[in-house]
């Protein structure tokens, strides 16, 4: 049996999603993977990782609602500071 943990609305209580947790092999695989894929990264050049970033935040910027509504059902936050955390993620890239 593979283990989980439900995710809830504090609000609420309703379960929004059951995520399975990693075993220690699919956490070193998840590692490994990360560790060439930033051998990749580094090797762009700066201009080339900076116009990568803005792309990302580009798409952050599109979807601001939904990460806020995220925000708010993972959190209990309410909407308004969710709103400020989702574009706060956008200006920081």
């Amino acid at each position: 049996m593979t283990a989980s943990v439900e995710l809830i609305n504090p609000a609420t209580e309703q379960v929004l999603r059951t995520v399975e947790l990693l075993d220690a092999a699919a956490v070193d695989d998840a590692v490994a993977r990360a560790q060439v894929a930033q051998k990749g990264w580094a090797a762009q050049a700066p201009a080339e990782r900076a116009a990568a970033l803005r792309a990302f935040a580009a798409v952050v910027d599109a979807h601001v609602d939904e990460l806020a509504a995220l925000e708010v059902a993972n959190s209990g936050h309410v909407l308004g500071n969710a709103e400020w955390e989702a574009g706060h993620v956008r200006d920081v890239l």
